[in-house]
């Protein structure tokens, strides 16, 4: 089983991209259905010790927070998409699947926003 998967909105480009360098499946290729909702998505995520990864806001919610599973919401552009993932899945706060379950993240060009599990406030980590 794949350790990433990617929103089913996520550019072929990028998709193929990540894929030679991470265990990862999109949305629709290799996990669930190309239609699925946004709650299917996180009800097919329990248990699995997965990380999703998405433009989609929507999932950018301290309430979907889950320990068996970690939503990764990129506020980034397009073109900056592919090396956010990379240098996200680098950094030592997050860089292995135990360090990642329990959370909702926020990723932006200037620093990463985390709600962890039993923690009420976000926390901010910078980019080293």
């Amino acid at each position: 089983m794949s350790q990433h998967v990617l929103d089913a909105d996520v550019r072929q480009q990028d998709y193929q991209a990540l894929r030679r360098r991470f265990s990862m499946v999109k949305v629709g290729d290799g996990f669930g259905y190309s239609s699925m909702s946004d709650g299917d998505i996180r009800r097919e995520l329990h248990h699995s010790k997965q990380t999703f990864h998405t433009q989609d806001r929507r999932f950018c919610h301290p309430r979907h927070r889950h320990p068996t599973y970690c939503l990764v919401f990129y506020d980034v552009a397009d073109p900056d998409f592919v090396s956010c993932v990379q240098r996200f899945l680098r950094h030592p706060r997050f860089n292995t699947r135990a360090k990642r379950m329990g959370k909702v993240v926020r990723v932006t060009l200037e620093h990463i926003e985390v709600w962890e599990l039993h923690r009420e406030n976000r926390e901010i980590v910078e980019w080293h």
